[in-house]
């Protein structure tokens, strides 16, 4: 969830209603007068939320104790295996594609790119891992396939589910692992081994990213 402007002065008010019966119930005089600062908090408290939002949840000094959640941004190197079978009823093999992450505090967003399809998330959650090392971001995505191979023989939009698993100390992940599950009968597992910092929208430049560096 993304806090805005009208949250943020939403609990403002609660908290001064509170303050102001706190101090009228111990008889301590409240005026109009203390009210004049409110617009200067809600805009202070709105930028610190941006700052908190966009930079400080991924300081290495307050993770573990204050903020709760791995940095994945960037592009990553993804080695996919799946269970999906060609026409001649063999199991594909293992295709190299890649994966864009944006990440703030409150939004988790992945684009998952093959040779022969996209798949972006439509709804994310990151949690710690129950092994209580590491934490474990999950996703449910649709995927398309290229527009050219919608025949209803070779592959079709679908939906799935993306359980990754993040390994290495700190904040940001060195490597991870993930398994995902589609509503067209097929499983796979994905091994993230790479990555940089910028976050690419298309197979082709991801791709020629990766080989140059």
């Amino acid at each position: 969830m993304k806090i805005e402007r009208i949250h943020i002065t939403f609990f403002v008010v609660i908290a001064a209603l509170v303050w102001w019966a706190t101090l009228a119930y111990q008889d301590t005089p409240v005026t109009w007068e203390h009210a004049k600062p409110f617009t200067i908090v809600v805009s202070a408290l709105g930028v610190l939320w941006l700052i908190f939002d966009h930079r400080l949840w991924r300081n290495p000094y307050l993770h573990g104790w204050f903020f709760k959640r791995p940095d994945l941004r960037g592009t990553w190197r993804v080695e996919l295996q799946s269970s999906f079978k060609s026409k001649s009823g063999e199991r594909v093999p293992m295709i190299v594609c890649y994966m864009g992450v944006e990440q703030t505090l409150s939004e988790l967003k992945m684009h998952l790119m093959t040779p022969e399809s996209a798949s972006c998330s439509i709804a994310s959650h990151i949690r710690p891992s129950p092994s209580g090392k590491g934490y474990q971001a999950i996703f449910v995505y649709t995927n398309e396939p290229n527009i050219h191979l919608r025949d209803g023989r070779t592959s079709l939009i679908h939906k799935g589910a993306l359980i990754i698993n993040t390994h290495g100390s700190g904040v940001r992940p060195d490597t991870l692992t993930a398994e995902y599950w589609t509503d067209r009968d097929t499983v796979g597992t994905m091994d993230f081994n790479n990555r940089v910092d910028e976050v690419f929208t298309r197979f082709a430049d991801a791709k020629q990213h990766f080989e140059q560096s």
